[in-house]
């Protein structure tokens, strides 16, 4: 009872730490950015391109289904930070940037629209450069030369989950200071957009949205081929497939104490079955028919089984919810494993009882009244 209560304890915290792991990296995957579609040059063809201004342009006026987008420029300024030359990215971008990318402000404002269209000479850091530079996320008046002039910093951020950097669709990770679009694109020499941003307005517009750009890219270009339109689906996709992987291989793994259970409690039916032989023999005698005895020990076999298959299933789904209460974090259980591992811990028992029944089914009613 104890080997089944723990193979189905097993099973049942396997899956439901699966389904805990699936959740939060689905969550961190949608942190980067709701319903995002993003598009970039990689320069991979034989001619390289890159996106323009006037494909900015196009995107605006042909790609319909969304609510945000954010055309980002994408730089590199040599900073001294306490007496030492480092090295920090310098974006270009449009308020919405914030909303699309889901940007946090720890304290200040973000870019206006006005301060946009006026090309003003203001920046948001990230919390990395502040803490480097002033040793705190609390900005006052303070400024930053950029482009070898003045720019008033406005507020600090940060990303609203840290898991875009290890997709490698991060420009905003690390030291970071962002300024407007119009002053990146007035005071540099820039050609092209490095990457630009599109948050459809529900997941079902996606499939739209990924289409209109393509579009839009191939009837202002040679070839696609130098380009990338991806959306966060294919990476849910991903973990999705990583995640059933996963929890099939656990599983197998915690179906071995099933298993182990199974052979207990086979050994357990085969000892019961000796040491009873004499009390068979007696049943027999006075006219139980040998599938009586069958059914006899199949019973036995199979309250083992429930009994410890309840006990597994209780304890595999009360101990997610309990650190749940713990922790105040909820831990999904999935009552499709807590079925699904109770009918395997009796059927497990029934297939492993089914061999000492019938052993002692088919007795010889002589011998087993003369066993001793």
């Amino acid at each position: 009872m104890l080997g089944m209560a723990i193979g189905s304890a097993s099973v049942v915290a396997v899956v439901s730490i699966g389904l805990l792991g699936r959740e939060y990296v689905v969550s961190l995957i949608e942190g980067v950015g709701s319903n995002l579609v993003f598009a970039y040059g990689v320069g991979g063809a034989v001619n390289p391109e890159e996106l323009t201004f006037g494909d900015v342009d196009a995107f605006r006026e042909r790609v319909t289904g969304i609510d945000a987008m954010a055309p980002v420029l994408d730089g590199n300024e040599l900073l001294s930070i306490r007496g030492v030359p480092e090295s920090i990215t310098v974006l270009g971008v449009t308020p919405p940037y914030a909303q699309v990318r889901n940007l946090v402000m720890l304290s200040g404002r973000i870019i206006s629209e006005a301060e946009e269209s006026g090309g003003a000479k203001v920046c948001v850091i990230s919390k990395e450069l502040a803490r480097k530079l002033y040793g705190s996320t609390d900005v006052g008046e303070e400024w930053l030369r950029i482009f070898g002039l003045r720019f008033r910093v406005l507020g600090v951020f940060r990303e609203g989950v840290e898991s875009a950097a290890a997709l490698q669709k991060s420009e905003a990770a690390g030291l970071v200071a962002i300024i407007p679009f119009s002053t990146f694109r007035n005071l540099s020499d820039i050609r092209f957009v490095d990457v630009v941003y599109f948050r459809a307005v529900s997941p079902e517009a996606v499939p739209r949205v990924v289409a209109q750009v393509t579009e839009v890219i191939k009837s202002r270009h040679r070839s696609l081929t130098s380009f990338k339109i991806e959306s966060l689906d294919q990476y849910l996709v991903l973990v999705q497939r990583i995640s059933d992987a996963v929890s099939l291989g656990l599983i197998a793994i915690a179906a071995v104490s099933l298993l182990v259970g199974g052979i207990g409690i086979m050994n357990i039916m085969l000892v019961t079955v000796s040491e009873r032989t004499q009390d068979i023999g007696i049943r027999l005698a006075l006219g139980a028919g040998r599938r009586d005895i069958l059914l006899q020990f199949l019973l036995e076999a199979s309250i083992l089984s429930f009994a410890g298959g309840i006990a597994g299933t209780l304890i595999g789904a009360g101990l997610p919810v309990y650190i749940g209460f713990l922790y105040e974090i909820e831990v999904p259980v999935s009552g499709i494993s807590v079925a699904v591992a109770f009918a395997v811990s009796v059927g497990v028992g029934l297939f492993f009882g089914l061999y000492p029944a019938q052993k002692a089914a088919n007795m010889n009613i002589i011998d087993a009244l003369g066993y001793t």
